[in-house]
């Protein structure tokens, strides 16, 4: 009786059961599914997290946490604020300064990148597209980051 087995994208045909190892990476789960609820980025819970947020939009930002421990704060045109010891969960929420004028038609963009350092910088632009646009930064306790 002949038997098939597929590993990775390889098919190898055998007639008892031998099984050759194929060199790949690993899979995403068998649930992956792609799409917004994927999480952009991860960060290392188990060491400290610091939080670096660049603003490249060119405007005035305000920005929060939104179960208010951190007061309401400005960050100017292109200058970085950095939390040290940022704990999640935590949503952070970044948007045009309220003296900014036209500051609810102005569409921004949240770039995640974790460091080595286990550093999360968030980069802030501004974009033309409404449906591209991000206003709320999210570190979930199990280290998953999301933007919405």
């Amino acid at each position: 009786m002949l038997k098939a087995f597929v590993i990775s994208s390889l098919v190898f045909a055998t007639g008892s059961l031998t099984i050759i190892p194929a060199i790949a990476k690993t899979p995403p789960a068998e649930t992956f599914q792609p799409g917004f609820w994927q999480p952009i980025a991860r960060v290392d819970v188990t060491k400290p997290i610091t939080l670096k947020i660049i603003n490249d939009s060119g405007i005035l930002l305000d920005y929060a946490l939104t179960d208010s421990t951190l007061e309401p704060s400005s960050l100017g045109i292109s200058e970085t604020e950095i939390l040290k010891h940022f704990q999640p969960p935590a949503y952070v929420v970044i948007y045009p300064g309220i003296k900014t004028p036209n500051a609810s038609r102005i569409n921004l963009k949240y770039s995640v990148e974790v460091t080595s350092g286990n550093v999360i910088e968030l980069r802030v632009t501004q974009i033309d597209s409404v449906s591209q646009g991000n206003r709320t930064f999210n570190l979930q306790k199990t280290g998953a980051i999301f933007v919405f």
